[in-house]
């Protein structure tokens, strides 16, 4: 009975062998079969991809979000966003913000804008807007892709002034002429507001109301004449003189004043003709330059014992100008215009060159010894 026993444990032992055996080799089959397929699944990874609001599952190997949204098949439009970025680490949801254009109208002012918030609360939230802070219209909650018109009007308190009495209102108008028709507030046909009618509210926090009245009257005025330069070659760069004074003209016009709260505001001519034409002042002008001085002489020596150095000396008898105490026919002689002491000192230094060319140092008998 004991021989029997022993004998089925060992056939029994042998049966296990034959059983594991099989089981390995089934299992090398397999992997075979699935090759890098098994390890691929063996390395994925599930991401949550909520494509603008909508949410689905994916298995992913990649580790970043642009790698995971290639494998989902997601695109991007050059107006839609991704978060986190496209090479960030997945860390994470991957969320998808589908871009649509807003025709937005702020207070009144127009724009156009991409955004990626699909109901009206969310873009208020981009915008910067309280909810309980502006009014909405033109679109019923949702903004789809096809993008939406939206209107806003801002919360504001604006102080109305009228002859110095100023009333605060809390108002969500959106120009200065709905806030006037929102409390009644007439105006005369001239009255006029600042700012204008047509003008937005946004930034605004005084609006003032004048009331306006208007003048017409003719008057004469003087006309101031213009001034004209004449440029003259034979005279040297700083020579200028009046040649021709002019003079002023007259005109008639028909004016129109108009006056806000009883205080002139403006002046406008409505018509006007020449009584008198002005003529014009021509004042002609120097172009040669000043040549080198040929002498070498201490011209500054002899100015400063003529004049004392000053270009505008005129002498006790005032027959004697400038520097060198010309005298007016000698000045005219060597080609100068005007009076001497009102020349520049370059200009004098010049004529007195040219005067002791023509005459010597003799010109200045007791002065010229300083030369």
């Amino acid at each position: 009975m004991f021989v029997k026993q022993a004998y089925r444990a060992r056939r029994r032992q042998q049966a296990g062998w034959k059983s594991y055996g099989a089981l390995a080799v089934q299992l090398v089959a397999v992997l075979a079969v699935l090759g890098t397929g098994g390890f691929f699944l063996l390395r994925t990874h599930a991401v949550t991809i909520v494509d603008d609001g909508a949410r689905r599952l994916v298995r992913s190997h990649s580790f970043t979000v642009a790698g995971v949204l290639q494998q989902a098949g997601v695109t991007l439009g050059p107006h839609d966003t991704v978060r986190p970025g496209r090479d960030s680490l997945v860390r994470g949801d991957v969320v998808v913000g589908r871009g649509r254009q807003v025709r937005l109208t702020v207070d009144g002012r127009q724009s156009r804008r991409w955004v990626t918030a699909r109901t009206v609360p969310a873009l208020l939230t981009d915008l910067g807007y309280r909810r309980d802070a502006v009014r909405v219209s033109g679109v019923d909650g949702v903004i789809d892709r096809d993008g939406a018109t939206v209107t806003i009007r801002t919360r504001k308190h604006v102080t109305l002034v009228s002859h110095g009495r100023k009333t605060t209102y809390t108002t969500y108008a959106a120009t200065v002429r709905e806030l006037l028709a929102e409390h009644e507030v007439k105006l005369g046909h001239d009255d006029e507001t600042e700012p204008a009618l047509a003008h937005t509210l946004a930034g605004v926090t005084d609006v003032d109301l004048f009331t306006v009245s208007r003048k017409v009257k003719t008057e004469t005025v003087t006309v101031d004449a213009p001034t004209k330069t004449q440029q003259r070659d034979d005279w040297m760069l700083d020579q200028q003189a009046v040649v021709d004074e002019g003079h002023d003209g007259k005109r008639t016009e028909k004016v129109e004043y108009v006056y806000r709260d009883g205080k002139q505001y403006q002046r406008k001519v409505l018509s006007s003709s020449w009584v008198t034409k002005a003529s014009p002042r021509v004042i002609a002008k120097g172009t040669t330059p000043y040549p080198p001085d040929p002498t070498g002489l201490n011209w500054s020596g002899l100015a400063q014992c003529e004049s004392g150095g000053n270009p505008h000396s005129v002498s006790a008898n005032g027959e004697y100008m400038g520097l060198y105490q010309f005298s007016q026919s000698t000045w005219e002689r060597m080609g100068g215009i005007g009076r001497p002491s009102d020349a520049t000192a370059r200009e004098q230094t010049y004529r007195a060159i040219k005067l002791y060319q023509a005459s010597g140092k003799g010109q200045w008998p007791v002065c010229g010894a300083n030369l």
